[in-house]
């Protein structure tokens, strides 16, 4: 192993601070706009998470060949009381499912809440 190392050279932040915004101006980069009053806000930007979150279709249920398996393993106990509440609510697991992602936050449009789908096997599904 190399003992010998140089000692690390503390950085001038001001310096690079100039530097860095001046290559920020060379790359056509925005800048940081600061309220001009107290307590005073600019328009609101939406967080990273808020805009990578798709918007749900307008009308009509999501067409089947963009419907995405879900394979997930479960205890049997919770297998079991996913089966015995969707029977009470005489509804499929999915709906269940589905309905506690609505309950956690997850937006969910109201076409893609079908409570059976076995009801709509061999017809056309309602637009």
């Amino acid at each position: 192993m190399k003992n010998n190392r140089p000692a690390f050279v503390p950085l001038d932040t001001d310096l690079d601070d100039e530097r860095l915004e001046s290559l920020a101006r060379e790359k056509g980069v925005g800048t940081l706009q600061k309220p001009q009053k107290q307590g005073e806000q600019g328009p609101k930007t939406p967080s990273p998470v808020e805009a990578l979150l798709p918007e749900p279709p307008a009308s009509g249920a999501t067409p089947r060949e963009r419907m995405k398996p879900l394979n997930t393993e479960l205890p049997d106990y919770v297998w079991t009381e996913l089966k015995i509440r969707a029977a009470h609510r005489q509804t499929s697991v999915r709906h269940v499912i589905m309905t506690a992602l609505i309950k956690d936050g997850i937006t969910i449009a109201e076409a893609d809440l079908v409570e059976d789908g076995r009801r709509l096997r061999g017809r056309v599904a309602p637009q």
